[in-house]
């Protein structure tokens, strides 16, 4: 909605400032609150939030101002708004620096995925997440709803509470000045894609000698050429959260991990081992750095010469995988030396919603540059409406989160073992892909094709998301030892299995970004990468794979533009694309807001040029439409002062490609706004390669 800046607005009772600039506030249910706010009546010394949005920029010299006059600030809101707690005589304190504000009410507290009250569900028990504002307000808040009969308290997680309750539960939430944002519980699960389960029987043992490399789907990303110049994921530690590795003993651990475990925690609710009851998350970890003994080193990971941190989430309560408070996870993990962290799970609801999930995952990482968290897209790629072309909006939570790099599957090459049947052969084929010509292709046929479930973007808010994309079909990997495990997408032997999913391809990834942190340490001479400098360089080290697997021009082409789109991302995965360039530079630095920095260097001769800038943005307040906060502008200038420029004001990610001849080129970071930043700046990583 528009805010109203050319006429006085009635708020509370009161006329609310502005003036003739026009800009909007992005949050939903605006309008709505404008019109409940209106006929409220306060007490103008009881503090209360609200929503206010400046003439001006904010900065941290405003927010400075405001805290001092007793206001206090927790969250920003694009167009230069933020929601505050004051009382309504401060807010009349301030109002000259205003263009308007309103009364932080339920209309902007209720997420639209919540369904709706009404006679029929009134008794009804939901699950809910509930985001306060601040941790501060967790104790008073817990008072509250633990005096009340239609509150049962699942889990605390900082400033989120889980509860179950009514819709009279949910009423009384949404009317507390503490609660920001009341949402479906999000539910978690592996991000394998589970195509067969009504037939397990699988080519096995017949394809044992057929090995031609590319059974691990390092090949079609090439890794070799990364390996054969001793880049390996050496003194890298890479984490890896899932259900479990192997048999969670380091003496009796499968053979491709001995001497690879740095540590193994066990982090599931309930969780009695770090072992792998289920066999996902061994053989996501045999992705990222197998050492593939079993094979002769012929079935190895992508980063085989690093150290894991496992984190076992399995729970022996509840059977399954169980997420512990994410800030934790991560945190157990960097402070065991990981800097990249693998997550191959997540929420198969509410696809594209920024929601308490994605935040976390956003809030961890803008206080932790140093740490790269990579998550699974999701297996929620679907033909509904049987045009022969993917729909579009299915990206899962966490993987919406604007900081993490978020992984697709694209398909590996291969046509014997696993899964080999034509799509309409599959569960749920009809239903889920029912035409041309998705039905009568096979899932691992074209490395140029994207998986056919791969979940895409956009997220809600406009973003790119999957930002890559791996192979991630009949992908083989190590089998956990447990009795228990299973044989996923077929068994190859006693010690290898295969699978698919977008769980597949993220371990992939990691173990790319494990190799590359190696590639900008050694090479570079940058000792401590930022995690931003690590996610360009990745995104920079991606093909194109425009126009998909069938071909160009026809109403069922698989990719309709070039990168970045919302099936790719920006492409695959390829390390070819960075360890052996002409020339691949990376910088760490950060800008404040109005200010420039500068990159100059010189072309030798005519090449291509691809150019990455990436940030981790502060997470944004729930109920914006708007997720990114501080907006950085990445540009190219040529020696004659000709610019290419973005102007993106939705991702934290940004590519310029171009053709450039012999001559110096300058590329240009300025901070657009940077109303949330780390001591007024917005760090960020910046990488550029010659090829």
């Amino acid at each position: 909605m528009k805010a109203i800046v050319s006429s006085l607005v009635l708020v509370l009772g009161m006329t609310a400032q502005a003036d003739n600039q026009t800009k909007e506030i992005r949050i939903q249910n605006y309008q709505a609150a404008l019109n409940s706010a209106a006929s409220l009546r306060i007490d103008p010394n009881h503090r209360q939030m609200f929503v206010v949005q400046f003439k001006g920029s904010v900065n941290a010299k405003l927010k400075q101002s405001l805290s001092k006059q007793g206001i206090s600030v927790y969250k920003y809101i694009p167009e230069d708004a933020l929601i505050v707690e004051a009382t309504q005589n401060l807010i009349e304190g301030i109002k000259p620096l205003l263009n308007t504000y309103v009364a932080y009410t339920a209309d902007f507290k209720r997420s639209e995925n919540l369904e709706a009250n009404s006679i029929f569900n009134r008794e009804q028990s939901q699950n809910l997440t509930v985001t306060l504002f601040s941790e501060n307000k967790v104790n008073s808040t817990l008072e509250k709803i633990s005096n009340s009969e239609s509150f049962q308290v699942l889990s605390v997680n900082g400033r989120f509470i889980n509860v179950v309750t009514t819709p009279q539960g949910e009423a009384f939430l949404l009317n507390e000045d503490a609660v920001e944002y009341v949402e479906p519980m999000a539910e978690m699960q592996t991000m394998y894609m589970d195509l067969n389960s009504d037939n397990p029987a699988r080519d096995t043992l017949a394809v044992e000698a057929e090995l031609n490399g590319f059974e691990t789907g390092t090949k079609v990303m090439n890794f070799s050429s990364a390996w054969d110049k001793s880049f390996t994921g050496k003194n890298q530690i890479v984490a890896v959260a899932d259900t479990g590795l192997d048999s969670g003993d380091l003496t009796t651990i499968h053979q491709d991990f001995k001497g690879a475990v740095k540590q193994g925690l066990i982090v599931g609710i309930g969780g009695k081992s770090w072992g792998d009851p289920m066999g996902h998350g061994t053989h996501v970890a045999g992705s990222v750095l197998g050492r593939g003994t079993a094979k002769g080193g012929l079935l190895k990971g992508g980063a085989y010469g690093a150290s894991l941190v496992m984190e076992g989430m399995w729970s022996d309560i509840m059977d399954n995988l169980m997420v512990p408070k994410l800030s934790d996870l991560f945190s157990q993990a960097k402070n065991a030396g990981a800097t990249v962290h693998s997550n191959s799970w997540g929420s198969a609801k509410n696809f594209g919603v920024y929601d308490s999930m994605a935040s976390q995952v956003d809030d961890f990482m803008f206080k932790n540059q140093d740490m790269l968290i990579v998550f699974a897209a999701g297996n929620n790629g679907v033909d509904k409406d049987k045009n022969g072309v993917i729909d579009s909006d299915s990206i899962s939570s966490p993987g919406v989160a604007k900081n993490c790099l978020t992984v697709g599957a694209s398909e590996n090459l291969l046509d014997t073992g696993g899964i080999q049947k034509q799509v309409k052969d599959l569960k749920n084929a009809a239903e889920s892909w029912g035409a041309e010509p998705i039905f009568s292709s096979k899932v691992s046929d074209n490395a140029n094709g994207i998986a056919i479930f791969s979940s895409r973007g956009p997220t809600k808010d406009g973003r790119t998301k999957p930002e890559v994309v791996a192979p991630g079909t009949n992908i083989l990997s190590v089998r956990s030892q447990n009795p228990k495990a299973g044989v996923l997408w077929g068994e190859y032997n006693k010690d290898y299995v295969y699978s698919g999913g977008t769980s597949m391809a993220t371990p992939l990834v990691s173990g790319a970004a494990t190799v590359i942190r190696q590639y900008i340490q050694e090479k570079l001479n940058i000792a401590k990468p930022s995690g931003a400098l690590l996610k360009a360089a990745v995104i920079a080290s991606t093909q194109d794979l425009f126009p998909g697997q069938y071909g160009e021009g026809s109403p069922t082409q698989e990719l309709k533009t070039k990168r970045p789109n919302f099936d790719e991302g920006f492409g695959k995965v390829d390390l070819g694309q960075t360890v052996s360039n002409l020339e691949f530079q990376g910088f760490d630095s950060s800008v404040g807001e109005g200010q420039s920095v500068e990159f100059k260097f010189e072309v030798k001769s005519a090449a291509h040029l691809t150019a990455v800038l990436s940030y981790f943005d502060a997470p944004a307040a729930a109920a914006a439409t708007v997720t990114l906060v501080n907006n950085l502008d990445l540009q190219l200038v040529n020696s004659k002062g000709e610019a290419v420029r973005l102007n993106d004001a939705k991702n934290n990610s940004e590519m310029i490609e171009s053709q450039v001849d012999a001559g110096t080129y300058t590329l240009k970071v300025t901070g657009v706004k940077v109303p949330t930043g780390i001591q007024g700046k917005q760090p960020f990583g910046l990488v550029y390669k010659l090829n």
